[in-house]
Parts: C-alpha cells; sequence; structure tokens
C-alpha cells in the first residue's frame, strides 16, 4: 500500500494529530510561514519524504489502537517511534499519556517532559507535563508547567488559577497571588479571583492581607452587600468589634429590611456584652417580611442558648417565638417546640392544641408524647382525658414509666385500685430508668395493695418507697396508718408517724394520725396534744373532731 493512500484512508486522524501533536519535529520542516499579508494565499505545495509518511502513519496507528484498547501494543509502538527518532515529540506525549494511566508517574513525567523539551510551544504537551507533575506530587515541578501553560495561553482563567494553587500547595503564597494579579491586571476587579486571592492569604496565616482583598472587592463592586457581611465575619472572628460594627452599618444603611443584617447587628451586640440591644436587633429582625417560619425558629434556638431560651432571656425568646408562630397557628411541624414554650408560660390549654396537632401528625416520638402527659397533669386535667392519653402512650410505648404512673395514679384517685395494678406492674417489669418515678410507684403500689387486701405486698411497696425516699412526708403517714388500722407493728407505726410530724409539723391529717398512734399504744396523755392541734388545724373535719372525742376522758 503506498503512502498516499494511507494518507487518504486516515486523513481525519493526521488532522487530530497536527492539531495535538503539531508533528514530529525533524530536521525536514517540511511547512512555509505565512504572514499576514499573505494569510489566504495557497501555500506552496513541499515534499514530504516517504520516512516522515511512514512515521506518521505509525503515529496514527497507535493512536488507534490506544483508541480500541490496546494500550500495550500502542505504548510498545511509541516506544519504537521515540527510539528511532528521539525528536517526535508526539510519541513521547503518547507514552506519557498511557504511562500515566498505568500509574507509573515517574516514567510519564519524564516522556511529558521529553515531548515539553521538543515542542515547547505545544500546549497539549504542558497539560500533560502539568498533570504528571500533579500526580508526581511536585509542586515546584507543577507550577514551572503551569507558568508555561499561562504563558502560552494568557487568556484562559483557569491556568492562572492552576498556576496559584500549586504555588499555594509549595507554601508559596506570595508567588500564588502573584499569578492571580496577573490575571486580575487582564480581567479586572473580580469576585473569583479577590476570593481565591484571600483563601490563599487566609491558608498562609496573613489575615490582613485577605481583609485587604475583600476589602478591594468590596469598594469595586459597592453594590454587592455579601463583600461587606464577609468583613463584618472576619473582623468579627479577629475580634475586632469595632471595625466589624462599621461594615454592619454600611448594609443596614443600604438595605435596611433585610432581616439578616439584624441577625448579625444581634450577634455583634451579644459579642461586645448588650444583650438588650441583642434582644431588640432580633425583634427587628423577627418583625421584618422575608424570613419564614422554619428560618426564625431554627435562628432563634441557635443564637440563645438553652439557659438564656428558657431562663434569662425568656421574656424576649418566648416573644420571638410568639412571633415565629404568629402566622402558622396549625403548623404540626412546630408543635412541640411551642406547646414547650405555652407550657413554661402556664397556658396550658394552648399547649395542649399545640402538642396535639404534633402528635396527629407524628404519634410515633414518645417525647411529645411525655410533653402532653406533663401538660395535661399541670393543667389538673379532671376529665379522664389524661388518663385516656396516659393509657394511648402506654400501648405505644410500654417500656416508659410515665404513662403507666400517670393511669395507676388516676385509677386509685377513683379509688379503681384493682385497675392500678396492672400499669403498675408493666413499671415495674421494665423497671425505671435511673430510678424516674421509681419511689411515686411503689408508693401507690403500697396504696392499692393495701386497699384490695394485698397486706404483705403494700408493706414491701412501702419500704421500697421509703428506701429511696425516706423523708417522704405522705409515705409515711400513709404507711403508718394502715399499720395501726391493722394492729400490726405499732411502734415501727409510731417511728413512722413521728417522722412525718417532723417534716411537716402543722399537716393536720399527720397530727391525727400521730395522735391515734399514741392513744393506740395506750399514750393518751400525750396523744391529746396532736389530736387537739390536728382539730384547731382543720376544725370542719368530722374524722379528727371523732377521734378526739373518743381519747379525751
Amino acid at each position: 500500500m503506498s503512502h498516499l493512500l494511507i494518507i487518504r484512508n486516515r486523513t481525519y486522524i493526521v488532522f487530530l494529530l497536527f492539531l495535538m501533536f503539531c508533528g514530529c519535529r525533524s530536521s525536514e520542516k517540511g511547512s512555509v510561514a505565512s504572514s499576514s499579508a499573505d494569510r489566504y494565499r495557497r501555500a506552496p505545495l513541499v515534499e514530504v519524504s516517504a520516512e516522515r509518511l511512514q512515521q506518521e502513519g505509525r503515529l496514527v496507528d497507535a493512536v488507534a489502537l490506544t483508541e480500541s484498547g490496546h494500550q500495550a501494543e500502542a505504548l510498545a509502538l511509541y516506544s519504537r517511534l521515540a527510539s528511532e527518532d528521539a525528536s517526535c515529540a508526539a510519541a513521547w506525549y503518547g507514552m506519557s499519556q498511557l504511562l500515566l494511566q498505568r500509574g507509573w508517574t515517574d516514567s510519564a513525567r519524564a516522556c511529558a517532559r521529553r515531548a515539553v523539551a521538543l515542542h515547547d510551544d505545544n500546549i497539549w504537551y504542558v497539560l500533560a507535563l502539568a498533570q504528571a507533575e500533579e500526580m508526581s506530587g511536585d509542586a515546584a515541578g507543577l507550577a514551572e508547567a503551569w507558568e508555561r501553560a499561562v504563558a502560552l495561553r494568557p487568556e484562559v482563567a483557569q491556568y492562572h488559577f492552576a498556576l496559584a494553587e500549586a504555588y499555594a500547595q509549595g507554601g508559596k503564597a506570595d508567588r500564588a497571588v502573584a499569578a492571580l494579579n496577573r490575571l486580575e491586571d487582564r480581567v479586572g476587579v473580580t469576585e473569583e479571583v479577590s476570593l481565591a486571592k484571600q483563601r490563599i492569604w487566609i491558608a498562609a496565616g496573613k489575615e490582613e492581607k485577605a481583609m485587604k482583598e475583600v476589602e478591594k472587592l468590596a469598594e469595586a463592586l459597592p453594590q454587592e452587600r455579601r463583600y461587606n457581611a464577609i468583613l463584618a465575619e472576619m473582623y468579627m472572628q479577629q475580634g475586632q468589634y469595632k471595625k466589624a460594627k462599621r461594615y454592619y452599618d454600611r448594609i443596614v444603611a443600604a438595605h435596611p429590611d433585610d432581616p439578616y443584617i439584624h441577625i448579625q447587628l444581634a450577634e455583634y451586640y451579644k459579642a461586645t456584652g448588650r444583650p438588650a440591644d441583642a434582644d431588640s436587633a432580633m425583634v427587628k429582625a423577627f418583625s421584618i417580611d422575608g424570613l419564614d417560619t422554619r428560618s426564625k425558629l431554627q435562628v432563634l434556638t441557635q443564637f440563645y442558648t438553652t439557659e438564656e431560651f428558657y431562663t434569662t432571656r425568656r421574656a424576649t425568646t418566648f416573644r420571638l417565638a410568639e412571633m415565629a408562630l404568629r402566622d402558622c397557628r396549625d403548623s404540626a411541624d412546630y408543635g412541640a417546640f411551642y406547646g414547650h414554650v405555652l407550657l413554661l408560660q402556664g397556658r396550658h390549654d394552648e399547649a395542649v392544641r399545640w402538642i396535639e396537632c404534633a402528635l396527629a401528625k407524628d404519634s410515633s416520638q414518645y417525647d411529645v408524647w411525655e410533653l402532653l402527659l406533663v401538660t395535661l397533669d399541670a393543667k389538673g386535667d379532671t376529665t379522664g382525658y389524661l388518663a385516656d392519653r396516659a393509657r394511648r402512650a402506654m400501648a405505644l410505648f410500654p417500656m416508659q414509666t410515665l404513662p403507666c404512673f400517670l393511669l395507676a395514679r388516676d385509677a386509685v384517685i377513683h379509688k379503681r385500685y384493682e385497675e392500678a395494678l396492672a400499669p403498675l406492674r408493666q413499671a415495674m417489669k421494665w423497671g425505671f430508668d435511673k430510678g424516674h418515678l421509681e419511689a411515686e410507684c411503689q408508693a401507690l403500689m403500697g396504696e392499692a395493695c393495701y386497699r384490695t387486701g394485698r397486706y404483705d405486698e403494700a408493706w414491701r411497696a412501702f419500704e421500697a418507697c421509703l428506701a429511696l425516699l425516706p423523708d417522704e412526708a405522705g409515705t409515711l403517714n400513709n404507711y403508718a396508718w394502715y399499720l395501726a388500722e391493722q394492729h400490726t407493728e405499732l411502734e415501727k407505726a409510731e417511728r413512722l408517724s413521728r417522722h412525718a410530724i417532723e417534716l411537716e409539723p402543722d399537716n393536720a391529717n399527720s397530727l391525727d394520725t400521730y395522735g391515734w398512734i399514741l392513744h393506740l399504744l395506750g399514750r393518751d396523755g400525750e396523744a391529746l396534744k396532736y389530736l387537739r392541734k390536728a382539730v384547731h388545724l382543720d376544725p370542719q373535719s368530722e374524722t379528727l373532731q371523732r377521734h378526739l372525742k373518743e381519747v379525751e376522758p
């Protein structure tokens, strides 16, 4: 097959090679330079040697082998070409690409350097060298490669950025910024260039120079508020609050209806020890349209600490919560949060509505159920609704103590003692998290067992309660009275009752219990003092009056 036929069949590949490789340099240049005067003149035909045509045909073969997945054969062919003609830059370039794919970084870099040395004006070779230098981790070599790329194509902004990054990786911040300055000289002050320089200076620990870059950007583009915001934030981080305030004031002057600048001002006031001004700035921000409810609540819970939110700044935080939720009264997304806020303000009916709204959307969160039960308990619900919701919560979360306790307590209050035992035993079965409500459940168990005739169980339950809470006056009194009713262990009952009145000396029921136990012990003289005091404290009680009459001579 003749060389002419080879070229005719592979015209498109040769054209690609011409663009990327600019041919192989040899002693035969094979081209005629054209000037601007004869740009459109047909170049004269130049005779090409058979050897040159054969070489370029083999280059085409190597490219075809690479594209068809035969990299090993392609690499061998490139290697033979380079061995036969060391000035064939395309062969060195082709080898560098294939070697790089195989992870042979050092060899790839050596080949790319040979290609660039032969054709230092070929941007593809230079980019291949940059890739090899980067993979080798040679910051100096990488910077040198990108310097070549910038020199060849100064109009390509990305090459300037890559050069700056290479210098920055090598710890040469000044050179990195100088590279970006050259780009800035071509395109003017831009956000991308200025912020890139800012990042380089910050990484180098030169915050002042970083500031100056953003300041230059803010002066060049005064209509952009975010540059002033960046400066203010940077000065805040450095503790230079006066400088930060200057930029905040600029933004407020230009954008007074931007809620976010007032939030930033609140942060400034908080950092400078002016909590009242911080609160005012937050109220201002929440008064401006532009923040949705979710954003307001996120800001609110992040700006104030838990102590500030619920204690030291609660007047403001609760007001801000009210402002945030003003336009979404029925939103389930915020029901639990706002219900808690309302509970702390004693607004129980509103709190219940909000919490129920949250549960209607998602009933799988026990914390929300517990919040509802606590709210209903604080409200003093007497309608049975608390018991109903406790029963539902206990069915959903059988291992939780509070629903069991509240359901049992409701049953005891309404003298359904047998009914109280099941939830109490369920609580005992699953145990108590860090003792939460354990003593209270034991006290209820003692009451329910005693009222259903399970005396031994009752005594064990009371003992368990007092082991946890030895100064629980109500349990001391009840346990003592029940022992007295059963005429058992009266000496122990006297000790328990005496302790109760020591804790609550003006509790009429406890005084009556102690006086009656003294009477049962045959100590009527002592008993009268306590029984009379009990009647004095509660003269309307028929039980207390009857006990006194029975003991009086």
